[in-house]
């Protein structure tokens, strides 16, 4: 019989596993099982430690941590916002915020010299005023009605005078019938913007509220002083060239008459005061004319109905009666002085006034 050979001896002959001794076998159960461990086992892409998750990919960090943390998104993905946080699609949380903190652009100012200070606000009533054509004509219809008719009744009390006749109030009569067209000036001052809608951009340009007011106050105030006093001593001089003819002699320089021709400029402003005052409050051009003129007109001859101790008591406290006292040179029975008089005018006009101003600055435009 022939022995095997070398080669035979090398093919049949068992080779001991890695890690074990010769001789010794490994058992095929555990070579299973470790095999499945290494199947099952993560195995970490390169340049990742152990227990590092390779496919978060550089840069991004652990998954969220809790309520509220949005945490980084990863590619393809929206963040989810926490409580409090509104969030944008198409925006991480990041992203939000880098926004939100981004200045608006609102670019370069076409003023960079004008302030909202209450100059640039008398500036700009002042602009408005003089540059409306109802204006002109409502103060021009004011001069001619006042003048005009002053000077008619000067005619009147001259051709027929008396012992007790005030001539110097005479002259100034007109005023009576003038206060009513610069009540339609002192109402229009503010209602015409609230009703072309003029105010909201008065308001943009000037937002505070106070200081519109108050500048438009002003000028309606200052407006209507300058125009009263034309027609009070337009009225006077052209009045006592009508009494030199009769014989009768008027001059500024006689007790009162001084006081009483700038008196007439006084109250055609408290006139036009008050109807803006009740225009600020009303917001109505047809519903603040109609007020004032009830409170100049209708008061003061519903009052003539009142009975005799009734009507001497009320009569001189209503605005008609109080406020003319200032154009008188000679006392009046049941009346208050000129000074005490124009006081309780102006006291219903300032009432008007800071009327409308908190109206104006509690109600929106």
């Amino acid at each position: 019989m022939s022995t095997p050979s070398g080669q035979d001896q090398i093919t049949t002959q068992q080779v001991p596993g890695p890690g074990y001794a010769p001789g010794q076998q490994p058992n095929a159960g555990s070579a299973s099982a470790a095999q499945d461990h290494l199947a099952t086992q993560q195995v970490p892409a390169p340049g990742y430690a152990p227990g590092q998750q390779p496919n978060a990919g550089p840069g991004y960090g652990p998954p969220p941590q809790g309520a509220g943390f949005a945490g980084q998104p990863g590619p393809g993905q929206y963040a989810q916002p926490g409580p409090g946080i509104p969030a944008q699609a198409g925006f991480t949380p990041n992203q939000h915020q880098h926004h939100s903190q981004q200045p608006v652009f609102a670019g370069p100012d076409p003023f960079p010299q004008a302030k909202a200070s209450f100059g640039s606000a008398l500036h700009s009533e002042w602009t408005k005023i003089r540059t409306v054509r109802s204006t002109f004509w409502t103060l021009l219809i004011t001069m001619v009605i006042t003048i005009g008719l002053g000077a008619l009744i000067a005619m009147g009390s001259s051709s027929h005078p008396g012992p007790d006749d005030d001539f110097t109030a005479n002259s100034m009569s007109g005023l009576f019938f003038g206060q009513l067209v610069i009540v339609v000036f002192g109402a229009m001052a503010i209602t015409a913007e609230y009703s072309t809608g003029m105010i909201r951009t008065s308001l943009t340009s000037q937002p505070r509220r106070g200081t519109l007011f108050w500048a438009k106050a002003g000028i309606v105030a200052a407006v209507a002083l300058v125009v009263g006093l034309v027609c009070s001593f337009a009225s006077f001089f052209i009045a006592t060239a009508i009494y030199s003819g009769h014989d009768i002699t008027v001059s500024l320089s006689d007790p009162g008459a001084l006081r009483a021709v700038i008196g007439g400029g006084l109250y055609m402003t408290g006139t036009a005061l008050l109807a803006f005052g009740l225009g600020a409050i009303l917001r109505h051009t047809a519903g603040a004319i109609t007020t004032a003129v009830g409170l100049l007109f209708v008061l003061f001859i519903l009052v003539q109905f009142l009975p005799g101790t009734w009507r001497t008591d009320i009569s001189k406290w209503i605005p008609f009666n109080a406020g003319l006292q200032i154009i008188t040179t000679r006392p009046q029975d049941n009346m208050l002085s000129p000074w005490a008089g124009f006081a309780v005018f102006a006291a219903y006009a300032a009432v008007a006034v800071i009327g409308g101003a908190i109206v104006m600055r509690k109600k929106d435009a």
